[in-house]
């Protein structure tokens, strides 16, 4: 059963779709909330907050992209959440490091993310400044839109415009990539 389906049941209250999800993604989650808090508590109550959301929330749309894609961006701002509260300074590990070629395993296929990282910077380095230092700043630094806009002093359309415009400038350099990080 497709991850779609399985939340779309979820959706519907039954456990047992709740359960494979977990069991499809809860490692996943753990290493994204690893990212942002040390402690064994901390990454458990990220991991049951995640879940917690797939199970009350009807936000996931499957026509505007996958699962797997929704839930790491779930975990990810839950656990940038849960550090703000502990008041930690957000701390991107593992991000814009090299550790080498590492190799990543998905469900059903590898990728080099040494390779992807390197492309990524590459990517990152074609942007204009103000583009590159907005992208930073929102997912490598974990900032919000607007504290990007307080700290930089533009409105927020105009760091807005910048994430789009980054955002969009890095698409075709990286669609070679798609295949391999969709799923």
């Amino acid at each position: 059963m497709s991850d779609e389906e399985l939340y779309a049941r979820a959706k519907l209250g039954e456990a047992y779709a709740l359960s494979q999800l977990y069991d499809r993604y809860g490692a996943q989650v753990a290493a994204i909330a690893r990212r942002f808090v040390s402690d064994r508590q901390g990454v458990e109550e990220i991991v049951q907050d995640v879940f917690m959301r797939i199970w009350t929330t009807s936000a996931f749309d499957p026509d505007r992209g996958f699962f797997s894609h929704w839930i790491c961006i779930v975990a990810r701002r839950i656990a940038i959440d849960h550090a703000r509260k502990r008041g930690a300074r957000i701390d991107m590990v593992g991000y814009g490091h090299d550790r080498g070629g590492d190799v990543a395993v998905g469900q059903d296929h590898a990728f080099d993310s040494g390779l992807l990282r390197s492309d990524l910077v590459e990517a990152m380095s074609s942007l204009r400044p103000e583009e590159r230092i907005v992208l930073n700043l929102a997912y490598f630094e974990g900032k919000t839109l607007s504290e990007i806009a307080h700290d930089l002093n533009v409105p927020l359309g105009t760091v807005k415009t910048r994430l789009h415009a980054g955002l969009k400038h890095m698409r075709p350099r990286l669609a070679d990539w798609r295949p391999e990080v969709r799923r």
